[in-house]
């Protein structure tokens, strides 16, 4: 076989590898209506998301309650006595106040057994008219169709199963907290399941929730032996990092409970928006929970649930392998070993006289070179935010270009990347030029090991690489093909991150998947470092990154289908009598502009609002507005005296009008010696001299309300002087409300996400 062949075949081998590596991810079918009526179905399962989602149901929604409803009547349906748990709930550290209605069922076992929970919850994401078919619409069909499923088996199980759709989860966790500190159930639950999105499609990863070692978690995920297991110990390590909690977290925190979470994070753009429809729902996601639910019920309904360990694993899944894992106490000997072969093999060339230590150093030459221009394109995402600026107000920082901006930046980077190591070829180079990314593996896989050892399985392809290298040293010949083999564990291991991290993170990561791309191209170089046919390849990766930058450009663009999420807000002054309009985007398009005009003033110079939502936003742009009253709230007090040289205060604000939330602020430097929020005490956290000591602002609590509940405030201080307190009321029907003669806003906008809009907003100063 002449060389050229051989090369040929082994770059299509090394793709057919990368595609092999991301067809395992996720199902690539979905089960049909013809399913039998005792396995899953995702098309039944649809049919429960199509239901839950045909109107946005956040708490205090109208909606929410018909959501609720349809979820008792399809439990009852089958057969299971329901229970709504209603109780308010109080999250620190969110500072969110709301009441949570959970929904409670069991399926009692055979009362020798343990107890398994399934849970979801089943409230969208507030103000922003999505209508929650991923996040958790979802969630809650799988566990409804593997129910249905499970009782028409008949089956006995071991253990009892719960079964808890949450409530108020994006408000605060505030249902799981309800459960797990209110119910008495919760103390039986010794292992949970929870069903979660952050998008609308691509695979489901699996996390760990576990307040001790992961260990007995990882085996039985193994043996339950689910069909498409996406899960790596990284991925936790990075979400642990992360201001993300979920219901699973207040499990573990406040009961102690372990438990696996499982989410997709594709299409990340529909994340919390009025995008988040059954029709941009990836069926294969959904098929992808059900078949984690249908193997892990099927495991665990018998299974021993205290798995409890001491002792923490590393792993990842592999296409055909599924999972592997070893103990923590294997890093450190596996990256002595690594290390050690490393020498080895480069000693074993330099006597050989294969390599030098010349021709080693040079090696390092392309590949910092590479690295510099991967950082330089990373700053491509910043020149299109510059030369498109709506882009930055999508906040979750994928747009909806963002896979064909991605897939172009990586083609371009591997154009660059073939062209470079083109200059730098020499004849049978490969392994002196392999040298240099291996090193750079082994320090990466070093500095993981010590700081975020979950990621240390990152040594593995080094030695594949090493063992490569060493096969080139010691026969001088390159076959191409055996060398593209051992080229797997790195595609397979690696490849996918270069897509998850700016995929869920946002294209502000497009440096690592620059980077990634180069450090995994070097890792192929025993390979690649053969090809004569680098100028080649380099023109066909230019050519794939022209077309995908062509296609990005023709999604620019906001359609129906790619809404541009816009917001206004009417803000009224209560104390001042002042009026204006208000947005937090950075970009004013024509609908924004219509209203606040093409000069409007900075949203600081107005007003300097508290920030709004998951990332803090600021108003950006405000102006003065016609003078429209809207009724504030009203506040009376029932408790004002002086103990022992401290203030004990209780008050309540009554709302005048149908408020959606409350938001109350009070200086930093106030000190409590006890608060509670209707009811719910709020606890010094750990490290803490008293509740909210460590509050870096003003902001003191968020309140969703409910049919019009008041908000009961009593506090405890040794501040005997005058308490100022500002309560912000938001009414979210600004755009519906007769008052206003607003434009309603175009069918290719929508409301944005993470923060408050579409409001009527009154300011009061509050003082006692």
């Amino acid at each position: 076989m002449k060389t050229n062949y051989a090369a040929i075949l082994s770059f299509l081998l090394i793709l057919g590898l990368l595609y092999f590596s991301f067809y395992t991810h996720k199902p690539q079918n979905i089960s049909g209506a013809d399913t039998p009526l005792t396995q899953f179905s995702t098309v039944r399962a649809q049919a429960y998301v199509d239901s839950l989602a045909q109107m946005p149901h956040a708490v205090g929604m109208p909606a929410h309650q018909k959501v609720q409803d349809y979820i008792v009547e399809t439990l009852e349906n089958l057969g299971l006595e329901v229970e709504i748990q209603s109780d308010f709930a109080y999250k620190p550290g969110w500072g969110a106040l709301s009441r949570a209605e959970n929904i409670i069922t069991r399926i009692p076992g055979d009362g020798t057994g343990q107890t398994l929970l399934l849970m979801s919850h089943y409230d969208s994401a507030p103000h922003t008219d999505s209508r929650g078919a991923s996040d958790a619409g979802s969630g809650v069909a799988a566990i409804l169709e593997i129910v249905r499923a499970h009782l028409v088996k008949g089956e006995n199980s071991k253990n009892d199963i719960i079964i808890l759709f949450t409530d108020a989860e994006e408000l605060g966790l505030n249902g799981a907290s309800v459960f797990v500190n209110k119910h008495p159930w919760a103390k039986d639950v010794k292992l949970a399941l929870n069903f979660e999105a952050r998008g609308s499609g691509g695979p489901s990863n699996m996390i760990v929730e576990t307040n001790g070692g992961n260990g007995a978690l990882i085996k039985a995920f193994s043996k339950a032996n689910p069909s498409h297991p996406y899960a790596n110990s990284l991925m936790y390590s990075v979400y642990k990092l992360l201001p993300n909690d979920t219901d699973s977290t207040v499990l573990r925190e406040n009961g102690d409970i372990d438990g696996f979470f499982f989410a997709f994070i594709g299409d990340h753009f529909d994340y919390h928006t009025a995008n988040d429809i059954p029709s941009r729902l990836d069926p294969e996601s959904l098929e992808h929970q059900g078949r984690y639910l249908t193997a892990l019920l099927d495991y665990f309904k018998d299974a021993n649930l205290n798995l409890k360990a001491d002792e923490d694993y590393v792993y990842f899944n592999l296409p055909l392998l599924k999972m592997v894992y070893y103990p923590f106490s294997f890093i450190l000997p596996m990256l002595i070993g690594a290390w050690i072969l490393f020498f080895v093999v480069l000693i074993y060339g330099i006597r050989r006289k294969e390599v030098s230590l010349a021709s080693v150093g040079r090696g390092f030459l392309p590949l910092l070179i590479a690295l510099v221009f991967a950082y330089i394109l990373s700053l491509g995402w910043k020149l299109i935010r510059v030369l498109d600026p709506a882009q930055a107000d999508i906040l979750q920082g994928f747009p909806y270009n963002g896979y064909e901006l991605l897939a172009g930046f990586v083609a371009l980077m591997l154009a660059i990347t073939f062209l470079i190591y083109y200059f730098f070829y020499r004849p049978n180079d490969a392994a002196a030029l392999s040298f240099a990314p291996l090193f750079f593996w082994l320090l990466i896989a070093t500095g993981v090991g010590i700081y975020l050892e979950g990621a240390s399985f990152f040594v593995i392809p080094v030695y594949f690489g090493l063992l490569s290298v060493f096969l080139i040293l010691r026969s001088g010949k390159h076959y191409l093909l055996l060398l593209s083999i051992f080229c797997a564990p790195a595609l397979f291991i690696i490849a996918h991150y270069i897509k998850e991290f700016p995929v869920g993170l946002g294209l502000k990561m497009l440096v690592a998947a620059m980077m990634l791309t180069v450090l995994l191209f070097g890792l192929l170089l025993p390979v690649m470092g053969y090809y004569k046919m680098k100028a080649k390849l380099a023109i066909l990766f230019t050519l794939v990154s022209i077309g995908a930058f062509i296609s990005a450009y023709a999604k620019s663009d906001f359609t129906e289908e790619r809404r541009f999420p816009n917001s206004l807000n009417y803000v009224y002054d209560a104390d001042s009598g002042a009026t204006f309009y208000a947005t937090y985007n950075t970009h004013l398009d024509d609908w924004l502009k219509q209203t606040l005009g093409d000069n409007p003033k900075i949203g600081s110079e107005v007003y300097d609002a508290p920030g709004s939502g998951k990332y803090g936003s600021r108003f950006t742009f405000a102006k003065e507005a016609p003078k429209n009253f809207i009724a504030p709230s009203q506040a009376y007090t029932s408790k004002d005296t002086i103990i022992d040289r401290k203030r004990h205060l209780n008050f309540s604000i009554f709302p005048q009008r149908n408020v959606n939330d409350m938001v109350l602020l009070v200086s930093q430097e106030t000190v409590f010696n006890k608060l509670s929020f209707n009811g719910q005490e709020v606890e010094a956290r750990p490290g803490e001299a008293y509740p909210l000591a460590d509050r870096n602002s003003n902001y003191l609590l968020s309140y969703r309300l409910t049919n019009r509940e008041p908000l009961e405030v009593n506090l405890i201080t040794e501040n005997t002087a005058d308490l100022n307190f500002t309560l912000l009321d938001y009414s979210y029907d600004l755009l519906e409300n007769p008052d206003f003669d607003l434009p309603s806003r175009p069918k290719n906008t929508m409301p944005m996400p993470f923060v408050n809009t579409d409001a009527r907003i009154t300011i009061q100063r509050i003082t006692f």
